[in-house]
């Protein structure tokens, strides 16, 4: 099976002036947006270094390697675009990354040149931080959450700092604050953004897909998800989604790694799974029960049962489970009478919901059966 690596060493002695922008060269990008920068000696930030630069900067950091963040494929795909002419010669700057646990935002974004007149913008996806995590809870019933706001001023800044046409692109949190920051830079800005690249991001609320701005964009958004998605199918979306192939199961295809390639393409299907639109809609169903104040409260108290484990990030709280284990049982213990009875009514109500889920698709699965048999 092909995946982004092997796209790259498939046409990474093409240059972009050859054969053209794609959205695997997007994909690429999105991924590449996810390298911990913040931990280098010199993060690429006003001054543009080349893709190869920073290759090398990291492959002979050894810090990383005790950073959750680096992903073994990460380092693959270092040593990939230091030696692809496609990406390898491309300059890059005006990183900026925030992490604030008070605001709960955990942000980064990171400007690729291709050119002296076209840039991209990509925005990093969730780094696995409890912040992040609860971050991207928040969008449930919040917007803008302080991501998103991050997002804009982020594009204004570098449509402010350099010339020519944008495209945007970002993975899961990320897909989402590239169309949001398209949606909301401004008229101006919005005129100069070529296409948006959203990679199995969560959608919007209907105020924001009902306004002029996303209105705007939207014809320019390319969204891709996997075919069982999560992330990707929350909240709304107008643009239409393409959906990919992915070698993993289940949660594990949100990850870009997983996607088949073919040429500069992903290999497309026709639908999401069935397991995929029953999990949709079971959340989907889920929320639209609970007022904003009630989802609130459940994911605050979610949030402050995972901070009292005091780990920083999910792998943490997996790798000490009998701690996470017991700083859960404190919390319930903690919780006076009515937030605990809320909290439980929230679990509840999402029980009951994936229950009616599950009674009205099986009769269209045993429909679906009888067909082909």
């Amino acid at each position: 099976m092909s995946d982004l690596l092997e796209y790259i060493a498939w046409r990474g002695d093409l240059p972009l002036e050859a054969d053209g922008f794609n959205e695997a060269d997007a994909a690429v990008l999105a991924r590449f947006s996810y390298i911990p920068f913040e931990y280098f000696e010199k993060p690429p930030r006003e001054e543009f270094v080349t893709v190869a630069e920073l290759a090398r900067m990291s492959l002979s950091d050894q810090r990383l390697d005790w950073e959750e963040r680096w992903k073994l494929r990460d380092r693959e795909l270092m040593e990939a675009l230091a030696g692809s002419r496609r990406f390898g010669g491309l300059k890059v700057g005006l990183f900026m990354s925030r992490f604030d646990e008070k605001l709960q935002t955990q942000f980064s974004a990171i400007t690729v040149r291709l050119s002296e007149d076209r840039s991209v913008l990509a925005f990093r996806g969730t780094d696995n931080t409890i912040v992040g995590w609860k971050e991207d809870l928040n969008m449930s019933y919040l917007c803008p959450i302080p991501g998103q706001e991050s997002a804009v001023e982020y594009a204004k800044a570098a449509a402010e700092r350099l010339t020519g046409r944008f495209i945007f692109s970002g993975h899961s949190k990320g897909g989402n604050l590239a169309v949001y920051a398209g949606a909301f830079c401004g008229e101006e800005i919005q005129g100069r953004v070529d296409a948006v690249y959203n990679f199995d991001g969560p959608g919007f609320f209907d105020n924001i897909l009902e306004s002029p701005g996303y209105r705007g964009i939207c014809p320019r958004v390319h969204t891709f998800v996997p075919q069982f998605s999560v992330v990707g199918m929350l909240l709304g979306r107008d643009e239409e989604s393409k959906v990919v192939h992915s070698v993993e199961n289940g949660l594990h295809q949100h990850d870009m790694y997983s996607w088949e390639t073919r040429g500069p393409k992903f290999v497309h299907l026709g639908t999401v799974t069935g397991g995929s639109k029953f999990v949709d809609s079971a959340l989907k169903g889920w929320i639209a029960q609970m007022t904003p104040e009630q989802f609130e409260l459940f994911a605050d108290t979610v949030y402050k049962f995972m901070a009292d484990t005091n780990a920083r990030t999910l792998h943490q709280m997996r790798e000490n489970l009998l701690d996470t284990m017991m700083s859960f049982a404190r919390s319930l213990g903690d919780m006076d009478e009515e937030t605990r009875r809320a909290v439980i009514e929230c679990v509840k109500l999402l029980l009951i919901n994936a229950g009616r889920e599950v009674r009205e698709m099986a009769p269209q699965e045993r429909k679906t059966t009888r067909r082909q048999g």
